[in-house]
């Protein structure tokens, strides 16, 4: 029968310069519960470790130095967005410091021999999004509900390994556990006594949205294709370092784990659009201006409404119409100082996009964007046509116009934070489709 005590024992032969951290039981369930939480079944063992982990270093620093702590939430959310793709050690702040915990299974005897080598995923040492100051290998233990610090190391000497490390074919890097310090004390005084800035980590690279312009066709190939299969099976190392640097696009590959569904695939569509197009700042608008940045992409602003307009009806007259439709019929508020902008454009028919937006309360920080399409041909037409709006969490309206049905116009109203943008398409029913910049409320 498995002794607790004798194998403590081992454990303390093992790692005699590690520190014994105990884990508590409802460790293990909080471990269980959030594992099976996760949607990939394949993944959970090793979300179940790296809370585990993640338990035992917050149980150290709450012994050895209780101003220091983990962020749970900035933990949960790296397991939900990056655990799909780095799932063999993960990323975490401590106070100032960046640190990659690297959890590992090594206590007996005939598991030694596996623990002289650590497997750490290439991003983490070979991209700067994901270099942390220090790298800290945690054993863990179940049976005997223990884990230990087994060694841990600084990212300026890693970067004097780094001309010995060879990528494996999986994307990961086998690193000697020789190289790591065994002696927690001395990680314990770095922590305490070092400033972030002695351990200088790279910047990171301003070219990433270019790259990933230059290869959005080809992800857009292939990221439906990640389904349960292993990145380095389908994408190459510079397709994967465009997916890894882009936190847009993880969400997305994390979203459609679990709603794998051609809405899904559209969507990405669209988000690779609003990842590389530059976005037009909607904001100009309120001072009755163009985006001064990028002037060419035509949108004509309109004043705001005055009873000295001809009489004639022009797009401002047709606009104060229609929202004097909208406000009465619906009871949305549109302020009189929202900016107006409009832009024509034809498919199988002339067709006229009207956006409005103007800014909510600053304690909101947010900002509203109403957009309504209509067509302009005299002659009535006979096609239907998609108005589709995205952000880059998933497509938020599609709104059908089917003139042969006598309507007018259709519109969405939607609100965004300052970070959002909206991208909006215009599909007509054999197929045509009219992409227009993103729009964004940016205080810049």
């Amino acid at each position: 029968m498995y002794s607790l005590s004798d194998a403590t024992n081992d454990f303390f032969e093992i790692n005699q310069t590690g520190e014994i951290i105990n884990l508590e039981s409802e460790y293990f369930t909080q471990a269980l519960l959030t594992s099976q939480n996760y949607p990939v079944q394949s993944k959970q063992w090793q979300i179940y470790l790296q809370f585990l982990a993640f338990l035992a270093v917050n149980e150290w620093l709450e012994k050895r130095e209780p101003t220091f702590s983990i962020n749970q939430a900035e933990f949960l959310a790296w397991q939900s967005q990056y655990t799909y793709v780095n799932d063999t050690a993960f990323n975490v702040s401590l106070g100032n410091f960046k640190v990659c915990i690297i959890p590992v299974i090594s206590i007996s005897q005939e598991e030694v021999t596996v623990c002289e080598e650590v497997v750490v995923p290439r991003a983490m040492i070979d991209l700067p999004e994901f270099n942390s100051h220090f790298y800290i290998v945690i054993g863990i233990e179940e049976e005997i509900e223990v884990a230990t610090i087994k060694g841990f190391l600084r990212y300026d000497e890693l970067v004097e390994y780094k001309p010995e490390l060879q990528p494996e074919l999986d994307w990961n890097y086998h690193l000697p556990l020789t190289w790591f310090h065994n002696d927690c004390h001395e990680l314990l005084l770095d922590l305490q006594c070092l400033s972030p800035t002695a351990i200088t980590l790279p910047e990171i690279p301003s070219d990433r949205q270019n790259i990933l312009a230059t290869i959005q066709s080809e992800l857009l190939n292939l990221l439906p294709q990640l389904h349960h299969r292993p990145l380095w099976q389908v994408l190459t190392w510079e397709q994967g370092i465009a997916l890894l640097t882009t936190p847009d696009l993880l969400n997305w590959l994390y979203q459609s784990l679990q709603e794998n569904t051609p809405a899904s695939t559209k969507h990405l569509s669209d988000l690779l659009q609003i990842l590389t197009q530059q976005a037009v700042n909607v904001r100009a608008w309120l001072n009755n201006q163009i985006d001064e940045v990028i002037q060419g992409l035509t949108w004509q602003v309109l004043a705001p409404p005055s009873p000295l307009l001809a009489t004639t009806q022009t797009p401002e007259q047709e606009l104060d119409n229609i929202l004097t439709n909208i406000q009465s019929a619906y009871e949305i508020n549109i302020p009189e100082f929202a900016g107006r902008a409009y832009r024509e454009f034809s498919l199988e028919n002339r067709l006229r996009l009207y956006a409005v937006t103007w800014q909510l309360p600053e304690e909101n920080q947010s900002w509203s964007l109403l957009l309504i399409l209509k067509t302009v041909s005299s002659n009535q037409p006979t096609s239907t046509f998609t108005l589709r709006v995205s952000d880059q969490t998933s497509i938020l309206a599609e709104e059908q116009l089917q003139p042969s049905q006598q309507q007018q116009y259709i519109f969405t109203l939607l609100e965004g934070s300052y970070h959002d943008k909206f991208l909006a398409k215009i599909i007509s029913s054999n197929g045509q489709i009219q992409t227009l910049p993103p729009l964004e409320f940016s205080r810049k």
